[in-house]
């Protein structure tokens, strides 16, 4: 009995098990890698950023971050999509198949707003970027504090582990690959405790055979190319002390590395105690004064020390800071000790010519102080973007209340000419595009990073004249592109040809960051400011449209359209028309189909016509000019996706989460119908002794059910012997039984 009474039990157990299964959320399937063709593109094109291009202008693959995610997002390696690196080819890209895209980096990439100038890159087929750790600590706590550094192959199939891992989210980085073919390498800068002092040092990390090494060490500080992402030198200034350990002189030194450098400069410690002093660069420049180095007042740290030249350049100590280091090209001041400040640039080119990662032997880094061209004859403390225009250099400004420009000459930066009066937060981009040279910035005050677009090569004449009949073209003018806004804490957009990426905050997008792209394929290239400008318009004219019907009044002051322009918001970002179908044949069922509710059969109509860009006020966006294909459907001028669309993919919650904040926002909610059941109207504390009441009846079924089965199982062996029990029952009419009766005589 006790063998068949287990079973009846694990079966009953079984069946609860399968019950509560059946509720559980299903496991996430694993990423597997990249299907169909592989990347065999030679070409990379704008590594660093979000976003990095293979192939040509019309073959290859673009790969980008799926949206900003923060390093305590979902992060299980092969089922990220969100912050996750997806590709898309450039076929599809042209033919606004923006969805085809697959996922190459299932991890989620991560960016710190404090360092913006990495981002992802391609080098010898493997992406290589940083992903927070999802190891734990002995507390089971995610580590996600941890930043690891990691490389996958592009067809998805091989991911590396930690090349370099950091406990801080903000490290100044950079992937470098400083020869065609070789090794890359992690180039980063970071406060340290090494050896009892708190330093600045600058390491560089062999991605091939894990070695890490310090090239500077105590720098007073260092610049990164914060322009050229793939820039592999870094140029510091290193103090000079008068004895190991003690002061240091008024003068310093400046010096550039490139991160493959494996021999470091030699220098005699024996004397230093704890002192250290590392130092893998090449002398730029030494800033000892010539009467200071003819008199014998110098030292091993010096350049040419024990040389018998003599110098001539300078009587003064010179100190050098460093502004910026941009495309290349270091900014830089030198100040005398009577506080004399020149500003001067140096090209990296020009002191490497050879490109094998040092200062040429022919350099000599204290001869050549004395030949480097003063490019302003003042400290210069505003970051200027520098261009050519017409062969004349100038200094772009927008940090003040508009966007300046000013010719530098003879040593002077000139009067400022405005280029606009937008009160510019950022410079995006300076691009030549067709015969004019543009800057795309941003306008502060917007959700994030306005875009918007001016050509600088004007005259005063040109900025100053309205555009007339004659000249119609808004070249000088400034335009805004649509209503976008990108993420001011992410990656700044980027271009890859007409196509403008974006991680967007635009339309309710602030609360996911996806990537979206902005079509601006112009008749000639990239669309002119006159073509943007008319994308503006029919974008306004269509907003304005959706408006007026909220405007609209019957005779007795009631809306003619009540709700419908809300409707319509709903369809232009979202295009579900089915919700909205729903939404009227629920109000439909509930009041009658002769009787409107909350939208009459005009509005109903009308957003039908607006879905198929047809009928009376909306037919004229089926012309040409007013459609065309995303993602394989057509959609038409008074759609957001005509503008712009998302690229990649959303995950389902954040999808349906985007719409149910638009239904928020413009929607009017299903009727309230309550389809609860006694279930739903229980309380919890009900619903737990339901349940248990219920587990307790069926345990006592069961129980009841051995028992019998067991009594049969006796009768049967012992052929009903014993006291007999059986039930009597009365089956006599009782007729004079009152049925309904309350037991009182009186009917209930």
């Amino acid at each position: 009995m006790s063998k068949r009474f287990t079973k009846i039990i694990c079966a009953a157990v079984a069946a609860i098990s399968a019950a509560s299964i059946a509720f559980l959320p299903a496991c996430k399937t694993k990423w597997g890698g990249v299907s169909g063709d592989k990347d065999t593109s030679t070409t990379v094109s704008s590594n660093g950023g979000f976003l990095v291009e293979t192939g040509g202008d019309s073959d290859g693959y673009v790969y980008f971050i799926n949206g900003k995610v923060s390093n305590k997002d979902y992060n299980t390696f092969g089922s990220v999509l969100k912050g996750s690196v997806q590709r898309l080819k450039k076929t599809d890209l042209a033919a606004g198949a923006y969805a085809n895209t697959q996922t190459v980096v299932p991890s989620a990439v991560y960016a710190d707003s404090g360092n913006l100038n990495a981002g992802i890159y391609i080098y010898g087929g493997y992406i290589y970027y940083t992903t927070p750790s999802t190891d734990k600590n002995s507390n089971g706590v995610v580590l996600n504090n941890v930043l690891e550094f990691k490389r996958t192959k592009l067809d998805g199939s091989d991911t590396s582990g930690a090349l370099w891992s950091t406990e801080t989210l903000s490290v100044d980085y950079r992937f470098v690959q400083p020869t065609e073919g070789g090794d890359v390498y992690i180039l980063y800068a970071v406060a340290e405790n090494l050896y009892g002092t708190s330093a600045t040092n600058v390491h560089s990390v062999n991605c091939s055979t894990g070695k890490n090494t310090i090239i500077a060490y105590n720098v007073a500080d260092y610049k990164f190319d914060t322009v050229d992402a793939t820039n592999p030198y870094v140029y510091y200034t290193m103090n000079v002390p008068q004895y190991l350990g003690g002061t240091n002189y008024e003068y310093n030194q400046l010096y550039m590395v490139r991160a493959d450098a494996s021999t470091p400069r030699e220098y005699d410690l024996s004397d230093a105690g704890d002192t250290r002093y590392i130092n893998y660069g090449s002398y730029v420049f030494d800033g000892i004064s010539t009467l200071r180095y003819n008199s014998g007042d110098v030292n091993q740290f010096n350049y040419a020390y024990n040389s018998d030249k003599k110098y001539e350049v300078t009587n003064a100590d010179l100190k050098f800071t460093l502004k910026w280091y941009k495309d290349g090209k270091l900014y830089y001041t030198r100040q005398t000790n009577d506080n004399n400040v020149t500003f001067h640039t140096l090209k990296t080119a020009d002191i490497d010519t050879d490109n094998d990662g040092k200062v040429d032997d022919s350099w000599d880094a204290m001869e050549k102080i004395g030949e480097q061209d003063v490019l302003v004859n003042s400290n210069v403390t505003t970051e200027y973007e520098y261009v050519t225009l017409d062969g004349d250099l100038y200094a772009i400004n927008a940090t003040g209340s508009g966007v300046t420009k000013s010719k530098i000459e003879d040593g002077k930066i000139g009067d400022a000419l405005y280029v606009t009066e937008d009160s510019a937060g950022n410079m995006l981009k300076i691009a030549e595009e067709g015969d004019h040279t543009y800057l795309y910035y941003s306008v502060t005050g917007g959700n994030g990073y306005t875009i918007n677009r001016v050509a600088i090569d004007g005259t005063e004449e040109n900025y100053s004249k309205l555009p007339t009949t004659s000249e119609p073209e808004l070249t000088y003018k400034t335009v805004k592109i649509l209503d976008l806004d990108a993420c001011s804490d992410w990656y700044k957009p980027e271009f890859v040809g007409d196509k403008l990426f974006f991680a967007s905050e635009t339309d309710a997008m602030e609360h996911f960051n996806y990537v979206m792209v902005c079509d601006l394929k112009g008749e000639d290239g990239i669309m002119s400011n006159t073509e943007i400008d008319e994308l503006n318009k029919k974008y306004k004219a269509v907003t304005e449209k959706i408006e007026e019907y909220d405007e609209k009044e019957n005779a007795d002051g009631t809306k003619a359209y009540a709700h419908l322009s809300n409707a319509l918001k709903y369809l232009f970002y979202t295009g579900d028309v089915d919700y909205i179908d729903k939404l009227v044949n629920a109000y439909v069922d509930i009041e009658g189909k002769d009787k409107e509710y909350v939208y009459s059969e005009a509005s109903v109509k009308i957003y039908k016509e607006f879905a198929a860009a047809a009928g009376d006020d909306w037919g004229e966006y089926q012309e040409e000019g007013n459609s065309k294909i995303v993602n394989g459907e057509r959609v038409y001028a008074n759609s957001r996706e005509y503008y712009y669309s998302v690229v990649g993919r959303m995950t389902e919650d954040d999808r349906n989460a985007l719409r149910e904040h638009f239904k928020s926002d413009y929607m009017e909610k299903y009727p309230v119908v309550d389809t609860s059941t006694w279930w739903d109207k229980l309380s919890t504390g009900g619903k737990v002794g339901t349940v248990l009441g219920i587990t307790e009846g069926c345990m006592l079924v069961i129980g009841g059910g051995v028992i019998l089965v067991y009594f049969f199982i006796w009768r049967k062996k012992t052929g009903g012997s014993g006291e007999d029990r059986a039930i009597n029952v009365d089956l006599t009419d009782d007729k004079d039984m009152d049925v309904y009766g309350d037991g009182n005589g009186e009917n209930a």
